[in-house]
């Protein structure tokens, strides 16, 4: 009896083994293919000052290190849903400026841009559009950030206009380039002189980069950044 109740206990120990096994790489299986729906969102800092700032997005601080003129947070993914996003001195929580209803969706990508001045500040916020582009083709966007600037252009150094006519505020959507390095000139669009140039940049396929004016046509102060150009690669 006592062979007997072993082999069968044992039998019932196997059985009960197989039946954990399957059940666990069953809900391995569904967990993987279940997709999570996230949407994503970057912040840059065109502020015109050399004041550094921390945001966060609905109470949760976005930035890891202090954010300066012209810097940024790359993509990061949040579940669709609207956002405050919040405006602090790097090192305070007290509020410089919020900007309110960021909605973000299922899949979606999008920037938003600290414009302005303390007392006047201001956020520009895109829907970051990829789609119908195509895998040999670099692609580029053009925005006017530049607070006190006229309508501007967006040239390929040496080469065809890529935007024309950009009041502040006013952005191109991406345009197709063929890959390489290429230099880029921000010019005025009533006179066509050239007020900023962009050093040359390798631009890589099914890249995407976002051209931006900054800074103050004339700065109130030498702390303030005076006008230039910025190129953002899109991650």
């Amino acid at each position: 009896m006592k062979r007997t109740y072993t082999k069968i206990h044992i039998q019932k120990k196997i059985y009960f083994i197989c039946i954990v096994a399957f059940m666990a790489s069953l809900f391995a299986c569904k967990s993987s293919n279940t997709e999570v729906a996230v949407g994503s969102l970057s912040v840059y800092n065109v502020s015109p000052t050399p004041a550094t700032y921390d945001i966060y997005v609905s109470g949760t601080k976005m930035n890891s290190v202090a954010i300066p003129f012209g810097g940024g947070v790359k993509y990061i993914q949040y579940t669709p849903g609207t956002y405050d996003v919040k405006f602090t001195y790097s090192g305070y929580t007290d509020n410089l400026y919020t900007k309110t209803g960021i909605g973000v969706s299922n899949g979606s990508y999008n920037s938003l841009y600290l414009i302005g001045k303390p007392g006047n500040f201001d956020a520009l916020y895109l829907t970051d559009n990829f789609s119908g582009t195509a895998a040999d083709k670099a692609y580029v966007r053009f925005i006017n950030l530049s607070p006190d600037a006229p309508a501007l252009d967006l040239a390929v150094e040496s080469g065809s206009t890529l935007s024309s006519n950009k009041a502040y505020k006013a952005y191109s959507g991406f345009i197709a380039v063929d890959p390489g390095s290429k230099a880029f000139e921000i010019k005025e669009t009533a006179s066509g002189t050239v007020k900023a140039t962009i050093a040359a940049t390798t631009l890589a396929a099914a890249n995407f980069y976002t051209i931006i004016s900054r800074g103050l046509y004339q700065p109130s102060s030498p702390s303030e950044h005076p006008f230039s150009g910025q190129i953002i690669i899109q991650q």
